[in-house]
């Protein structure tokens, strides 16, 4: 008798996130809250190890790394928008800082 592995996934959020990353983005473009750009780092980063996954995990904002990352990101033409955001609230909170 071979065991059975029951597995269960996650349910998909991928459309939710769409919803409210373009929802907030409608709202008011240029004021980027840390939540909506945690939000969008974790819809676009290439994955385990990357700055911009370890942001949208932690909130630890490497800005250097992530625009490096964020110049290398293909998204479809409809979420370029989002990109820009996240490029500007690494540049405006990363300019805070210093």
């Amino acid at each position: 008798m071979t065991p059975t592995i029951t597995t269960t996934a996650a349910p998909d959020q991928s459309e939710k996130a769409i919803q409210v990353i373009n929802l907030m983005l409608s709202m008011d473009p240029e004021a980027q809250s840390q939540t909506l750009a945690r939000i969008i780092a974790a819809t676009i980063h290439d994955g385990p190890g990357s700055a911009l996954e370890r942001f949208a995990a932690t909130g630890h904002l490497d800005p250097e790394t992530m625009l490096q990352e964020l110049g290398d990101v293909r998204v479809p033409l409809e979420r370029e928008d989002w990109v820009d955001a996240l490029g500007r609230y690494v540049l405006f909170t990363a300019g805070d800082r210093s």
